[in-house]
């Protein structure tokens, strides 16, 4: 009798342990220190570290942590994702190499040595703190959330703001508002001449790259979704970065309770947030455009749930409204269960929702240490790894 005793007193002990674990892993949240975490690859990705005494690439993978003065280059096939201040994402295309500057995230400054760039920017919350692309043919500066890609072609750097705007000049013509600006909607010729050359952007004009990304931005909101799911928590998890295994990457958590990023794809702090727009069922792109899994698969090509064509502004960026209009459209209707669009309110957040999402609806969550970890996965021979400082505190909402 004892013994039965026993056992079942070790078993709830057991059973509690594991509960407070799960509850403290899941708190665990990713903030970066530093811009230049590379979160993630895809090919041969090297680094040249700037202090590098034989002048010999390493291997980058997810885990890497640029350092200023170090080399990130890609080759034929391969394309790398660079996380810079919360937020916002530099990505390289096949063929390309950038050197980061300045990875303070006050102020951070990568120079585009050769090829082809899109810098996903968002959540811009001080003003003062620029995002800068030195590029052969000038300095450019983002100040506000937007999407822009800057290819690097023989004598001259092209340079098309997608959404939002970007600006020409120095620092200080753009802090005194004096600095020329490419808004949305604009391609610019930047030749090294003081006035570039504007034109009108192609909007459907879209390549592999521009799949690249548009793929990593619905991945990212993917990862966002799962993270949250796994917290189950009304709270505000801390505004920054947090590592998702599922999805083996970093993602977004926003200061306000969502965030739309350029791509349209949506951002949330809370558990509560995420399942008001039906992210219990959007694991990991069935929603978003609307598609299907793997909706994002190809540039204006088939989408991998059905068929159906991804229009290429979409996959560009140039149009976010559908991506957001349809994960607006599937909220919670409080009064009678999912809401089939109509009656979703457009254009901001609304808490309108329902008691938390039942277990039979959702994916097991056996395994809490599956959407956060302390520690990034470590990089390979002659690359530094260099995980994030993690916090374990939250914000109330």
């Amino acid at each position: 009798m004892k013994k039965s005793i026993n056992n079942s007193s070790i078993a709830f002990v057991v059973l509690l342990l594991t509960a407070f674990l799960s509850s403290a892993i899941s708190a665990q949240h990713l903030i970066s220190s530093k811009a230049g975490f590379v979160n993630h690859v895809s090919g041969k990705v090297y680094i040249l570290r700037q202090d590098s005494e034989d002048g010999e690439q390493g291997r980058a993978s997810l885990g890497t942590q640029m350092r200023e003065g170090d080399k990130l280059s890609t080759v034929t096939g391969s394309y790398a994702e660079v996380l810079l201040n919360p937020g916002s994402y530099l990505r390289l295309n096949e063929m390309t190499e950038v050197r980061a500057v300045k990875t303070n995230l006050n102020q951070v400054q990568f120079e585009v040595i050769k090829g082809s760039v899109i810098l996903e920017v968002g959540e811009m919350i001080d003003k003062k703190s620029l995002i800068e692309l030195t590029t052969p043919h000038g300095a450019l500066f983002v100040i506000k959330d937007g999407l822009y890609r800057i290819d690097l072609k023989n004598e001259m750097t092209m340079v098309a703001a997608r959404q939002g705007e970007i600006y020409v000049g120095t620092r200080e013509e753009v802090l005194a508002n004096k600095a020329f600006k490419i808004g949305r909607g604009k391609v610019a010729q930047l030749t090294g001449t003081p006035t570039p050359i504007l034109a009108k952007l192609n909007q459907d004009s879209v390549d592999g790259f521009d799949t690249y990304s548009f793929g990593r931005a619905e991945k990212l909101m993917a990862a966002n979704a799962m993270a949250l799911r796994q917290s189950r928590n009304s709270k505000s998890l801390a505004y920054g970065w947090m590592f998702d295994a599922s999805t083996s990457c970093y993602t977004f958590i926003p200061r306000r309770g969502v965030f739309w990023s350029p791509y349209g794809f949506g951002f949330f702090s809370t558990w509560n947030n995420c399942y008001t727009y039906s992210c219990e069922y959007g694991y990991p792109y069935d929603y978003g455009y609307g598609y299907g899994r793997g909706s994002s698969r190809g540039s204006g090509g088939s989408a991998g749930g059905g068929g159906t064509t991804v229009p290429p502004r979409v996959v560009a960026g140039t149009d976010r409204a559908p991506v957001r209009r349809q994960i607006e459209g599937r909220r919670i209707d409080s009064g009678s269960g999912w809401g089939s669009g109509s009656s979703a309110s457009q254009g901001g957040f609304s808490s309108a929702g329902s008691s938390s999402p039942s277990s039979s609806a959702s994916r097991s969550a056996s395994n809490p240490s599956s959407s956060s970890t302390i520690s990034a996965p470590s990089a390979p021979t002659r690359s530094v790894s260099e995980a994030p400082h993690a916090a374990t505190t939250r914000r109330q909402q």
